[in-house]
């Protein structure tokens, strides 16, 4: 506060208030209230001495005022922390429902790698199914194309009058036996 500045504002008051008539005397508590409240903003914290010991239902209404005052800064206060705490809870709700965004696509896209990944093994098992039935088919095929030939070999041995296929049949190692 700079010395030029005006705290209160005094009026000289008469030795005796009651030579004053009434409607005045209100209108000079009003007025001097109302001039000191516009020359200090903090008129309610400072409430001078002279003027409570002369109108007691002035105090009052300074301390009426200044609680009123003070509900009103305390409201203004909770409202303040309610409209605070109101958009702090709209951003927390917007973060989660971004993370929740986030995580639903992380989720999607494991989901569509995981199809993929589910296909490339079907059609890889499909294959191989494929190719098992194939060697399945030629190893039967194979076994009995062996059993017919070695049941011509075997006809062959016994229509033939040559002694040199029968001494093939009997020689280790030469496929032929009938014992394989």
């Amino acid at each position: 506060m700079q010395p030029t500045d005006v705290t209160d504002f005094y009026y000289q008051l008469p030795s005796n208030p009651t030579q004053i008539p009434s409607q005045s005397w209100a209108n000079y508590n009003t007025s001097t209230f109302q001039l000191n409240r516009l020359f200090n903003p903090l008129y309610h914290l400072q409430i001078t001495p002279q003027i409570q010991e002369l109108n007691p239902q002035l105090t009052c209404f300074n301390s009426n005022s200044t609680s009123d005052e003070a509900d009103e800064q305390q409201l203004t206060l909770i409202n303040e922390r309610k409209q605070r705490r109101m958009i702090s809870n709209r951003e927390s709700a917007r973060r989660s429902r971004m993370r929740k965004q986030r995580h639903l696509d992380e989720l999607w896209t494991q989901v569509v790698w995981l199809r993929n990944e589910n296909h490339q093994l079907l059609d890889k098992f499909n294959h191989a199914s494929e190719r098992h039935d194939q060697v399945l088919q030629e190893n039967a095929q194979l076994k009995n194309e062996a059993s017919k030939l070695r049941q011509m070999i075997t006809e062959i041995q016994l229509s033939s009058p040559c002694p040199s296929l029968r001494a093939l049949e009997e020689e280790p190692g030469s496929g032929l036996s009938q014992n394989e």
